[in-house]
């Protein structure tokens, strides 16, 4: 069986979770071409797939689909494997053209366009309704695509893994980690990590942190993620209205692979005080790392966390409650910490990339009717 993985961004969330799944499907009968950006962030890492840095951010759109098409034809591949769209306006033609000739799966890792706007979801729909098979990661988005889709049989649950590639933020010295990427070194630190969105609410955390300040006067916040929607003014004047100012490390920018674990390993609580969400990559990072979390309990949020138990879970748009699970983490860290070693657990038994692989390779051989010969080993894990 051989598969061509699309991955077109080469960086961020989606590179770590393709990264991930082809090593794992690489142990498996499949042989996998990860096609991906030109600048791939993860090209340094060692695998036993193939990469093709097939996709240029410079390139215009038609070249970059010729690019793609020329590559297809050559590596001639059994399935294609969608993780992410060259374009969210344009790759509604695109894949109904190429499903003329060959069949393609969609992973859905977001189900919904978190900001308006009304070509990208219908590009999204269309290419979810256009593919021979779709995953999605958590029941609740199942159920949501079903209810478009139609309950068919071609949308399929199969959970996401851990992301333990980063390698363990529990062990690591937490004053090394903040000398290394310049960060306070006795403060009390929380943490928003990730594609800096207004739906995941982080102005609500600047808002919350002069009340979390009365109690814990060392608590600085550190956002740190790519700004992908709104302005940096938006988040200047909050912390400004906030009078936060110097209790605010405000790191619009990217963070590179190699920086990640040191982020989660720095902070004292990752606060996710997201509006809505059916997944959340940043969550998993916060659990296989050992930081202690504050989430909303929204989507997926609810299905991972248990409250008290493994983080702690508060009702969204609920300042009050946020301010009190915060403070509460960072007066108890004894507590705090034996969350966080709950949290590992649960990303170590029940977050398992081979689980996914093989659930993911019997989706491509329903699809192309292609039995794998080592059959039994998908029947031995985990039900999904």
């Amino acid at each position: 069986m051989r598969v061509a993985m699309i991955e077109a961004g080469g960086w961020g969330g989606i590179a770590h979770y393709a990264w991930n799944l082809c090593g794992a499907l690489s142990e498996t009968e499949a042989e996998v071409i990860l096609m991906t950006n030109a600048q791939y962030e993860l090209d340094h890492l060692p695998r036993k797939f193939s990469v093709e840095p097939c996709f240029d951010s410079n390139a215009g759109y038609l070249q970059t689909v010729r690019t793609l098409v020329r590559r297809l034809s050559s590596l001639r591949p059994n399935i294609v494997h969608v993780q992410s769209l060259i374009s969210s306006r344009f790759d509604a033609f695109l894949w109904a053209l190429m499903r003329r000739k060959i069949p393609y799966v969609y992973t859905a890792h977001n189900v919904r366009c978190h900001e308006e706007n009304r070509w990208a979801s219908w590009t999204l729909w269309r290419c979810l309704r256009m593919a021979d098979a779709v995953i999605a990661h958590t029941p609740e988005a199942v159920e949501e695509v079903r209810q478009r889709l139609g309950p068919d049989g071609r949308v399929k649950l199969i959970h996401h893994g851990d992301y333990a590639f980063f390698g363990s933020g529990a062990g690591k010295n937490r004053l090394a980690c903040r000398r290394l990427l310049s960060l306070p070194i006795d403060a009390q630190l929380l943490l928003t990590f990730g594609a800096i969105r207004p739906y995941k609410g982080i102005c609500g955390v600047i808002a919350a942190l002069p009340r979390i300040l009365k109690r814990h006067p060392d608590a600085h916040l550190v956002i740190a993620g790519p700004l992908l929607a709104g302005t940096e003014r938006e988040y200047r004047e909050a912390i400004a209205r906030a009078c936060v100012r110097d209790a605010v490390i405000f790191r619009p920018g990217y963070v590179p692979h190699d920086q990640v674990a040191t982020y989660f390993a720095s902070a004292d609580v990752a606060v996710f005080n997201y509006r809505e969400v059916t997944d959340s990559g940043a969550l998993r990072i916060a659990c296989s790392q050992g930081t202690p979390v504050v989430a909303t309990a929204v989507g997926g949020f609810r299905e991972f966390l248990e409250n008290g138990v493994t983080g702690r879970l508060v009702p969204p748009h609920d300042l009050d409650a946020l301010v009190q699970a915060v403070c509460d983490l960072l007066a108890d860290p004894a507590a705090a910490a034996r969350m966080a070693t709950a949290a590992i657990g649960l990303a170590a038994s029940r977050w398992i990339w081979a689980d996914s692989a093989k659930a993911t390779l019997e989706v491509y051989g329903q699809v192309v009717g292609w039995t794998p010969t080592g059959s039994h080993l998908l029947a031995s894990s985990r039900p999904g």
